[in-house]
């Protein structure tokens, strides 16, 4: 403390008074010091323990609410399927065959059902006005042809208008849940069938369920009464539930109100309660754990932290004794000092020669003010730089934003999203132009453009094979992006100059495939009307979009084949309804199935002949230019090399791309003849009917 002493005397009055008098401050400003020091740390630590033990408290209460309404909801699947597994066993009994068989039959058929379902205690049978005319039960006797009227009951009604229909659960004597099934037979004005169920199986699903030491679960029906429960005798004395706040809150939930995650059960005990519902029957499962035993772990966290917290503030006091004999000389030149940076002032320095850490702490701020002199220089080129790539990327993310938006609106059109990622690419990259080319056999055609002139657009619209050594021409033997930085000084690209003469303004030229697993489809090309080379950035964005054109290309294929299937599939159900509707009458049916393949194939006319006694006849036709359809009807029999002759062949079809440029037609067959110079038409497809 001497050095601390000599750059702040004392006044010459402590002198006099002697070495208690000095010795006192020290004193009063340590004590201080270290009460504050272990003050903050104390303080520090409180509070982080605090939000530490809060936030814990909420996720481990969130995660345990959490795996228990995965319980519950696992659990109330189960329940779920079980009473769907119900319902598929009484399903076979609804079949209109079934209700046709003899009486004993269906007697011993619900004795049967009875056995494999052993929740099922009692079947019944309605006939279509809600007669009774069977009864099997396992708790009574069973009756035939009693004509108990049921048809005002609930389940005759509900089944009916809804087919199927559970009923709410009731206790059979007080004491047994059950629930009434009623389905709906097949067939006009058929009855109903009508099951009782007995709902206590489903206690060990619940009984199956491990939530902890003493944790449950139970389920209670749309009223809030007990169905099920580990303790099998809370269900048979009919408990109500309806009043714990849980149930009740599940019953009747309000809007905006959060679920009920801890509450009483019913012997008052606080648990963590979570619940799931099984829509089809209105009931809820729930899952609960005692609250001393779910948070264990959290209180014994708790106990651990405030031990660490105790040691911590005995640390901190011990600190605050060591830091605080060191730590009370030359802090206010250090302060001073550090205002005066503080207030801009970067010319000062901090002077404080003590020997120790406060000397050192004095020598950075030094060092410190004078790299923020240097940095200050730097800072704003800084901020400039960053700004200009920040709106970079922020232009590159809405051209991607903007592309996405035209390939989620437009499902199935290709044109408008080529056109916008053709368009996007351009500005992103800086570039003049940019074409999308597509191959198409052999060679590649342009299919949107941006920014080139008509001339342009029509000579790229048209299918070509590229010159050699061109960018499109490498991409056939390795599609991989590339770019030229002056195309001007490429002599493979002077055919394209003398086809097109716009492309003499091109100098910097980039060309990115569109691949899909390996396979040109495409390419996206940008031009600049200057010589700038590309960044990798700008190379990746355009590959992104090629992705994305691709992309749109997939999806465009699938949804045209769906609709193609669709429509084949519509048209072979309309020609089965046809023939189902014309039993024994084939002209409707082949009218029919014409109309169909015509839609089908996009055709302008078609005919259906029909190969008897040696010569082919027709048997329909639609829109036959007339001259045509009076040549077929004192047609001769076909020659050789004719469609139909292959038919009688063997061939299951003929397919003739240009019917004027074959064999057949130069040879002057008849047919073949007619149906080119008088029907007009040049491809075909005939398929033999065997």
């Amino acid at each position: 403390m001497a050095s601390a002493e000599e750059t702040s005397p004392p006044p010459a009055g402590w002198a006099r008074l002697g070495e208690p008098a000095r010795a006192a401050p020290r004193r009063r400003l340590f004590r201080k010091y270290a009460l504050i020091f272990v003050a903050l740390v104390g303080a520090a630590l409180l509070i982080n323990s605090g939000f530490d033990f809060w936030f814990s408290y909420q996720e481990t209460k969130a995660a345990l609410v959490r795996v228990q309404q995965e319980k519950a909801a696992s659990a109330a699947q189960r329940i779920a399927e079980f009473v769907e597994e119900i319902k598929s066993q009484i399903g076979w009994t609804t079949h209109a065959q079934w209700s046709a068989g003899p009486l004993d039959q269906r007697r011993q058929d619900y004795v049967r059902l009875g056995r494999q379902v052993p929740a099922i205690t009692e079947l019944s049978q309605l006939d279509g006005e809600g007669k009774e005319q069977l009864k099997v039960s396992r708790l009574a006797m069973d009756t035939v042809g009693s004509e108990a009227d049921f048809s005002q009951s609930p389940a005759f009604i509900e089944a009916k208008a809804h087919r199927v229909w559970f009923s709410p659960v009731y206790f059979r004597k007080e004491s047994e849940p059950y629930m009434t099934l009623a389905m709906a037979r097949d067939g006009r004005n058929a009855g109903v069938t009508v099951a009782e169920i007995n709902l206590k199986l489903i206690w060990d699903v619940i009984t199956a369920l491990k939530i902890g030491q003493g944790g449950y679960a139970y389920v209670v029906d749309g009223r809030g009464r007990l169905i099920a429960h580990p303790d099998l005798s809370l269900v048979l004395r009919d408990t109500d539930l309806s009043k714990l706040p849980q149930v009740a809150a599940a019953l009747n939930p309000q809007p905006g109100q959060a679920a009920v995650s801890t509450a009483d059960n019913l012997a008052g005990h606080a648990v963590l309660t979570a619940h799931a519902l099984i829509p089809q029957l209105g009931w809820r499962v729930f899952v609960e754990a005692p609250l001393s035993e779910a948070f264990a772990p959290l209180y014994y966290a708790a106990i651990r932290t405030g031990l660490l917290l105790v040691f911590g503030l005995v640390a901190a006091a011990l600190v605050a004794l060591l830091l605080a004999r060191r730590m009370t000389g030359p802090i206010r030149a250090i302060a001073e000092g550090a205002e005066r940076i503080g207030a801009g002032d970067l010319g000062g320095r901090i002077d404080v020669h003590t020997g120790d850490e406060l000397e050192g702490l004095a020598q950075q701020f030094n060092r410190m003010t004078a790299d923020l002199q240097k940095s200050y220089a730097e800072l704003e080129q800084r901020v400039a730089d960053r700004t200009a790539e920040l709106s970079e990327a922020l232009d590159q993310q809405t051209a991607t934003s903007e592309v996405l938006g035209i390939i989620s609106s437009s499902p199935g059109q290709l044109q408008p999203v080529f056109e916008a990622i053709v368009g996007s690419a351009v500005g992103v990259c800086a570039g003049t132009w940019g074409v999308l080319v597509l191959r198409d056999g052999g060679g590649f055609r342009g299919v949107a453009t941006h920014g080139v002139g008509p001339h342009f657009a029509e000579t790229i619209s048209r299918i070509h094979d590229p010159p050699e050594g061109t960018t499109l021409h490498r991409l056939l033997a390795e599609p991989r992006a590339s770019q030229l930085l002056d195309v001007a000084t490429e002599p493979a690209y002077d055919p394209v100059r003398a086809v097109n003469p716009e492309y003499a303004q091109v100098r910097t030229h980039l060309c990115v495939p569109m691949l899909k697993e390996n396979e040109l489809l495409g390419a996206i090309l940008i031009y600049r009307d200057r010589v700038l080379p590309f960044t990798d950035k700008q190379i990746d964005l355009v590959e992104s979009f090629a992705k994305q054109a691709v992309i749109a290309m997939e999806n465009a294929r699938l949804i045209s084949e769906t609709r193609e299937a669709l429509e084949q599939q519509t048209a072979t159900a309309e020609v089965l309804g046809v023939i189902n509707s014309s039993p024994g009458d084939l002209a409707p049916v082949f009218d029919a199935m014409l109309e169909k393949a015509m839609r089908l194939c996009e055709a302008p006319f078609g005919v259906m002949l029909r190969f008897q006694d040696g010569k082919f006849t027709i048997a329909a036709a639609r829109d036959l230019p007339p001259a045509f359809g009076h040549y077929l009807q004192t047609m001769d029999q076909p020659r050789g090399g004719e469609m139909l002759t292959q038919l009688q062949s063997g061939a299951p079809y003929v397919h003739t791309i240009d019917m004027k440029d074959d064999d057949a037609y130069r040879g002057g067959a008849p047919l073949r003849r007619a149906v080119v110079d008088l029907a007009g038409a040049r491809t075909a497809v005939v398929v033999s009917l065997r």
